[in-house]
Order: C-alpha cells, then structure tokens, then sequence
C-alpha cells in the first residue's frame, strides 16, 4: 500500500484514469472489501484521513468528472476515489495484508505469487482467502511457514538453503523428485552434506541448518490436501483453550473518544506577520545563549551574544568597511584618471596604475575574506542549530511522536536540506545587509558634499518614490518560498518511498503507475513555481528599472546642478576643465554606489520574506517537537501519585507486575480501543493477547512503552532505573530485580536492524564498549545464533563485518536475530508483536520454550494458535471500540 485513494489501492497498478469501474459501481467496492472484512474503511472513512495529504490532487482527467461517475447518495464511494490518504501509516500490517489480497481478488490474474502475504491475519481467514482464490480458478504459488496451507496445494517445493530442492506430488502421491542421488543422501545423514554440495561451510553448520530444514520439510508434507475444510472446525473451536474469564468490558454504544494530540495548525495558513515572527524568534535562538539567573528571585534568562558569533560579526563588519572604503578610493582614482588623461600626465597616470593595482590586490583579499567568514559563520550556525534540533529531537521518543503524532511527515528534510540551506542564506545575508547601508550613507555624505541640499534632496526623493513603488507591488515571497520547499519535500519523499519499496512496485508491474504519481508530484511543483516567477515578474520589471535603468536620468540630473553651481570659471584654464570633470566622474561614480547600494537595501525585503518561509518550516518542526513532548505530562513517578492521583504510565518502584488499573488505550486522534482495561502481568505468568487487525494490540505496546499517551487511568510498569530523574527511564534502563537486566523488551515483527556490524544487531541498543562486562562475549553471541538456528551467519560474514543487514537478510532471518537480541538482554517482561510470523513453527516452539528457560514474562501479539500453551492468560481485543474480555487458559493447555 502506499500514498493515495482507497480505490487506488484496489486497482492498483492501474490507475483512476484507465479503470473507473470500481467508481462506477459502488457496490462492487462494497462486496470486494466485504471479502476482506474491510468493509468499515468505507463506513468509518473519517477515521482514517488524520492522514490526508491535501497537497496531492487527483490528475485532471479523474477529477473533472468526479462528480458525475459518482452516485450523490455514496458520499463514501466519493472518498474513497478523492481523499488521499497515507495507507501505510494508518492500516495495521494485518488490514495492509487483507488489503492487497482484496487487490488479487479484484484483478482475478490466472497465476499469483501470495510471498507470506497472510502472514498478519487469522487462521480462518487466511484459508478463507484460500478458498476465495481456489474458487476464482487461480493458480497460486505460496510462500509459507504454515503448515495448514499445504492442503491447498497440489505441490511442495522445498528448498534446504544450501542449493538443494525437493518437490513432493501430495495430490498423486508419487515419489518425491530431488535434487540430490541417494548417495548424496546417504552422505548427509552421516554429516557429509558439505562434500556433497560442494561448500566451504564447516560440516556441524550444514547438517544442522539441513536437519532444520528437513524439520520443516516434514512437518509441511504431514498435511494432506483432503483436510483442508477442517480447518474451518478447528478455527470455530479455537476457544477451547480458555479457562474462567477474569474480567470483561463490552461497549455497546457508540466508539469512546478523548482529546486528540494532533494540533493541524501546519494546515492552517500562515500571513506575513507569523512568518516574520517565526524569523525573528529563529534568528534569536540561533544567535543569543539564554543562561538561567543564579539569583532565587529572578527567574529571568540572561540573553547574550554567542561569543564566536560577536567576533565573525565584528570581522564581517571590519571587511565591509574596509570595501566601503576601497570603494571610495576607485571612485576617486577614476576621477583622477581623467584628471591625467586631459593633462596628458603620463607619470602621474603610470603611478595611478601602480597604486590601482595594490588596490585591487587589496580588494580582492578582502573579498576572499569575506567569503571565507560568510561560509564559516554559516557552518557554526548550522551545526548550533542543528545541535538545539537533535537534542529535541531524540529526547523523550520525540523522534517517533513528532512523525507518528503530529504527522510532521519531511522531518528529514527539514532537519538536514532545509536546516543547510536557511544557514547559508542568512549568513549570506550579514555582508549584504551591512554593506548597502553602510555604502548609503557614506556616499550620500560625499554626495552632499559635492551637490549641496539641492542634490542630496533630489536624490532621497527618488528613493522615496521607488521604495513607495516597489513595496506596493512586491509579492508575498515568504508564502510563495514555503510552498515551494513544502512541494520539494513531496516530490523528495514520492522519490524515497519510491526506493524502499522498489521490489514490490517491480513484482507488480508498476513502473507506469509510480511515474505517474511522481509526475503528478512534479507537475504541482512546477505550477507553483511557475506561479511565483509570474508573480514575481511585475515586481523584477519595477526593481530594474527603478534601480538599475531610470538612475542614469537622475544620475545627469546632478550631475546638471552640480556644473550649475560649479564655483570655478573653466573656460579660461584647462587644468581648472580636468578638475571639474574629475569631480563630476567622482560624482557620476558616488551616484552609482549610492543607486546600487539602494537597490540592495530594497532587494533586501525580498530575501528577507524569502528567508521567513525556510524559517517557518524549521520553526514548525520546534513547535512540533514541543507539541509531541504533551505525552510526557502522562508520565509519572510513583512518589508523583502521593501528592495528587494522575492518569497516566506510572514507573513504579519495587513493582515486580504490570498493572492496567481502568486504563484506556487511545490513539493520538482521539479513538479509544480499549475502554477500562484492568489486568495484572505478574513475573512468570505470561500473556496471549489476541484480537482481529487494527483492535489496538500494538497500539496497547505503545501506550506501556510511552510512545502514546495515557489519558484515562492508569498502567504501572517496573521502575526502569535507579535515577530519580524519569528524563533517562526509558524501556533500556534496568529494574532493581535485577541490575544487569533490562525490566521491558519490545521485539516487533520487522526488527530494526542498525548499522553496523553482526555483532551490534545482537547488543542493539547496546555498543560493543557497554558489553565488555562479559570475557567471552563473541563465544556468547555464537551460541545465541545457534540457538536460533542463525550459526551460519557468523561463518558467512564473520562478527566485524558491515553488511546493509536489511536487504541481505530474509524478513525470517531478521525475526530470529531479533530473538537472539532478546535472548542476549534477558528482560524480566518481553513484548512479542507478531515477532516469528515468517519463521517455521518448530523452530518458533523453540523460541517461545528457550524464553521460558530464561525466565521472560511474554506478552505476546499473535494470530497462531500454537503459541497458547507457552501462556497463562489471554486478553482479547474485541473489536476496535473499547471491548474486551481477559482469560486463564486451562491448564491443559499449557501443559
């Protein structure tokens, strides 16, 4: 799933423009997403556009005549084709998953490859999707771990991972077809595999990975296609593990809600006068250092300058001055050169070239300097600026909240692009906003000195009169710059989005599709800018000619007044002629710099509003960043509850349980999920927690760990840190159980993998200098890969290796590295989040019994009905509303 209307998904990769059907027929889009139970996507549309991303619009073609293939009485057909929605983002994996088989089932191809595609969703829906295929005449090739599937399937192709295969024929029962003789065989059951294959790889790995292999093997061809409806009963009769019900809360009203996080104040449209304020408050941060008075009575914060900055500051402004000045000196040598040229003084003009040349020499020294301190203050400001951004930003999961939250979607940009380019435009702008006004003054005093009042007065009047002009008729360039970078960071991240799901777009077929979508991006952003070059175009003609060609009409005005009141009679004396010209090339020349440096200062409000629009977006993400840390007043220490009892995650002391005392589970929109949950998870007694996709299992992760908030109850966890001081208690602190042992573990089902070598996937968060405690630490990691069947890695790249770990290990293999790193932390409580759904059922047993020899308390998300016996209870998340019912699994069953 990606960016775009929910019809979009569906007929994905056609687009609206070539297949209206579903558009045209509402129904069938009801009964296609009735197949996949997703049928409240259109119901309950609302509940989804938190993400709308409204400055992506529909092609032409498809929104001219909307309206007219569009039934007035379907107003939620007429969302699903117009509203643009980030499906990646608000669809649980489950719900993505149902999605893209309601994608198969509309465009009803005669072969398919489903690659784990069910992975996310329950037993009896995933072979009701089975069904749905094998009905349609489908030829499918599937990708599993799942046992039960093979009952839908004439054929088993198993490949061991070390360039061996075996097909078995389950409909005809004959012989399996292999790619090893029996010899082969033979050799690997007395432990040859190695010769056998031709591999460097030690014997003991080969034939254990192939002993794994063979495992799964058996237990996939133990199936027999006859008892494929079986599977209907036994779904039906999965709950005949569970024991009394504890505790229960059912909603039969209306879905509860409370007050949202999100603030859509970057939606709203901003005037002039907030930009300028975003500048001012942004230039203000960046330049002066704020200390808290050491005094008790005054809470005031002292302001002062940045040290380094006051000295690249008073340098650029030493610079400037120094030019001002050698732009005198030309000024006045090129008058004196007339001055030589009608005495035909060829000494004196000789000696003039020599001191032009050391003035240049001169000249050019302090313009390289000047560059060198412009650069140089733009680097410090932007490492200070980018240091007050990071530090806000990986401080309290304000990395997660910003994006997740607030939805500040082009965070990246904005902290890297955007940061680099708002640096170097005002240090750019130091130089340029010092010098006109420095140049201005200086010649208009040497104006009035060679013109009188009469002169000077002339001159600021028509200054007067083109500023009036030029700021009557200049356009909202702040606007107009925000915008563009708001439609580059688009088209940027259509691009990124673009790359990390590459694989799939190819699978499918749509290259076509995904240049459409990034053209359509590309297309918004040319007709905004386009928009700002016609705007921008009255106000470019005015400036020109009122600064550049209209002056040299003023320019012979005075230079008229100037010979009119000219106080020496030249027509006797040819020396006094090449003074009164010399003086009026000097005069010619000050106009000039007065004209240019007046042009600068009007060219200044444009490149300051130019400048507020990068300002804006860097100040949203502060806003934003601050917005986010609302979460951390729902965070609390227990000595907190003494004084006053608060809602909210509560780290408690001494605890050995987490408790949900009335707690309700919310998403940051305002949906409540779960309504009053109350439960304890006490050391040693582990929990199933089930329920249909997107009824708030993860979301219930979230809330524990404190990426959400907890608005209505409370939920108490093990204190995660001996410090008083809750800014460091995060979920890698450790309990007072146990000192070396982190209290809480989350393991997801993608794991994050981190730069860096094998060995740091395992120690993740962990460095390699945190972990020295241990003599034989390297011995330790191996025996923990073993353990997940992933020894093999370590003799196929070595510990210090650096690979890109996403891409060259399968989603499987990432599982099982996860639950190596979780076996090398050892928590007293794990969250498991459909963490082994691509990894075969036996070795997944394995898994869940090696925890229980560790002593991990499981909490764990899943859809397998296998894992119930590794638990004590089970929470079920009814519905989504607010409904749920809480069980002790019989004892049988965990037998």
């Amino acid at each position: 799933v990606s960016v775009g209307t929910l019809i979009e998904q569906l007929i994905y990769p056609s687009t609206l423009d070539s297949d209206r059907q579903l558009v045209d027929n509402p129904e069938m889009l009801k009964g296609l997403l009735e197949q996949v139970d997703l049928l409240y996507l259109l119901t309950e549309f609302g509940r989804y556009t938190s993400n709308a991303e409204d400055n992506v619009s529909l092609s032409s073609s498809a929104s001219s005549d909307l309206d007219g293939s569009v039934h007035k009485g379907n107003p939620s057909v007429l969302d699903a084709s117009t509203t643009v929605v980030n499906w990646s983002e608000v669809l649980s994996l489950g719900e993505q998953q149902r999605l893209g088989m309601a994608r198969l089932f509309y465009h009803k191809p005669r072969f398919a490859i489903l690659d784990e595609c069910t992975s996310g969703v329950t037993n009896d829906m995933e072979e009701r999707f089975c069904e749905i295929v094998e009905n349609m005449g489908c030829t499918c090739i599937t990708i599993s771990h799942r046992p039960a599937l093979v009952a839908f399937h004439d054929k088993v192709l198993h490949l061991d991972g070390e360039g061996g295969w075996t097909l078995n024929d389950l409909k005809h029962d004959v012989e399996p077809a292999s790619s090893s003789s029996e010899e082969e065989k033979e050799e690997e059951e007395t432990g040859s595999a190695d010769q056998a294959a031709g591999s460097d790889t030690p014997v003991s790995t080969q034939s254990l990975r192939g002993g794994d292999s063979d495992a799964v093997y058996q237990g996939m061809i133990s199936k027999k296609k006859s008892s494929k409806l079986s599977k209907h009963h036994e779904a039906d009769q999965s709950t005949q593990h569970l024991g009394a019900l504890i505790n229960d809360h059912i909603v039969k009203g209306p879905k509860g809600s409370s007050l949202s996080l999100h603030d859509d104040s970057l939606d709203k449209s901003r005037d002039k006068k907030s930009s300028m304020s975003d500048m001012l408050n942004l230039v203000s941060r960046l330049l002066f250092s704020r200390k808290r008075s050491s005094a008790p009575v005054a809470r005031r914060r002292n302001v002062s300058l940045q040290g380094s900055d006051a000295v690249h500051l008073s340098a650029l402004a030493a610079c400037v001055m120094l030019r001002t000045a050698i732009s005198d000196r030309i000024a006045n040598l090129n008058g004196q050169t007339v001055y030589y040229v009608i005495n035909q003084d060829r000494s004196g003009f000789y000696k003039l070239m020599v001191t032009s040349a050391f003035q240049s020499a001169a000249n050019a020294v302090i313009a390289s300097s000047l560059k060198y301190l412009t650069d140089h203050l733009a680097l410090d400001w932007r490492e200070r600026l980018t240091n007050q951004l990071l530090e806000r930003y990986f401080k309290h999961d304000t990395f997660y909240r910003s994006v997740h939250i607030q939805h500040l979607r082009d965070v990246d940009q904005r902290l890297t692009r955007d940061v680099e380019r708002w640096c170097d435009d005002l240090a750019a702008l130091v130089p340029c906003a010092i010098k006109p006004v420095l140049d201005a003054a200086w010649f208009s005093w040497r104006c009035y000195k060679l013109t009188g009042t009469k002169g000077i007065a002339f001159l600021y009047l028509y200054m007067a009169f083109g500023y009036t002009t030029l700021k009557a008729i200049s356009p909202d360039l702040a606007a107009a710059s925000r915008g563009e970078h708001d439609l580059e960071s688009s088209f940027r991240q259509s691009h990124i989005a673009l790359r990390e799901r590459a694989e799939s777009v190819a699978f499918f077929g749509g290259g076509h599709r995904e240049k459409f979508n990034i053209h359509k991006r590309f297309v918004a952003l040319r007709r905004h800018v386009m928009g700002t070059l016609e705007r921008r175009f009255n106000h470019d003609f005015y400036e020109d000619f009122l600064t550049n060609q209209l002056p040299h009409n003023v320019t012979w005005i005075i230079s008229m007044l100037f010979s009119a009141q000219y106080p020496i009679d030249i027509t006797k004396n040819v020396d006094d002629q090449a003074a009164m010209v010399k003086d009026m090339r000097y005069l010619a020349t000050v106009i000039t710099q007065t004209f240019n440096s007046f042009g600068d200062i009007l060219g200044l409000h444009k490149r300051y509003t130019e400048l507020a629009g990068g300002a804006t977006r860097i100040s949203e993400v502060f806003n934003e960043m601050r917005k986010s840390q609302k979460v951390d007043e729902y965070i609390h220490g227990d000595e907190d509850l003494k004084s006053s009892p608060r809602s909210g995650l509560v780290h408690a002391r001494g605890s050995n349980c987490i408790e949900f005392d009335f707690a309700n589970v919310d998403t940051p929109s305002g949906s409540t999920l779960a309504q009053d949950l109350s439960l304890e998870v006490p050391l040693g007694k582990s929990l199933l927690i089930s329920g249909p996709n997107a009824s708030g299992k993860t979301s219930l992760v979230r809330c524990v760990s404190g990426l959400w908030p907890v608005k209505r109850g409370r939920v108490r966890v093990p204190l995660l840190s001996q410090s008083h001081d809750l800014d460091d208690s995060q979920i890698w602190g450790v309990t007072e159980l146990d000192h070396r042992r982190p209290a809480l573990f989350v393991v997801t089902q993608k794991p994050y993998t981190t730069l860096g070598t094998l060995r740091d996937q395992v120690l993740y968060p962990h460095s390699l200098d945190e972990s020295t405690w241990c003599d034989s630490l390297d011995e330790e990691l191996e025996g923990l890969l073993r353990k997940v069947r992933l020894g093999y890695l370590v003799e196929r790249w070595g510990w210090d290796s650096t690979e890109d770990w996403e891409n060259v290990l399968s989603l499987g293999e990432q599982q099982r590295l996860g639950m190596a790193r979780l076996f090398y932390h050892k928590p007293h409580w794990c969250f498991l989040d459909e963490c082994t759904n691509a990894v075969s059922v036996d070795v997944e047993e394995d898994l869940y019994k090696f925890a229980q020899e560790l002593g991990i308390t499981m909490l764990t998300i899943t859809q397998r009905s296998g894992l119930v016996e590794y638990h004590d209870e089970e929470l079920k998340l009814k519905d989504g509303c607010g409904s749920w019912e809480h069980y002790r699994i019989k004892s049988s069953a965990s037998a």
